[in-house]
């Protein structure tokens, strides 16, 4: 197994909070359970975001997959670049320093 990331850029359009509909909050609700889900059950080594995700803000998701076509199905699958609500993009990933449990 291999370490990816891949990096979530808020849509510019939900930058303003009035911009948000109830099927964006509920798409997002979504991509917030599948991340909990997976990490909780090891699938996922690390998920955090930028206090502000306008602009130049942006979240990340680190985790491993057998190689990059998987990792990138996996970006692909979350519900909120499904929805448009964020974009994605995947990388490989080398962890330099990191707690091992």
């Amino acid at each position: 197994m291999n370490t990816y990331c891949y990096i979530l850029k808020l849509n510019p359009r939900l930058w303003d909070d009035a911009s948000w509909t109830e099927h964006d909050h509920q798409i997002v609700h979504q991509h917030y359970l599948r991340l909990k889900t997976d990490f909780e059950s090891g699938k996922l080594l690390h998920v955090g975001r930028t206090d502000d995700p306008t602009h130049d803000g942006f979240g990340i998701v680190v985790f491993r997959a057998e190689n990059i076509e998987d990792a990138k199905h996996y970006m692909k699958e979350d519900p909120a670049i499904i929805g448009r609500q964020m974009t994605g993009m995947c990388f490989e990933y080398r962890l330099i320093f990191h707690q091992q449990s």
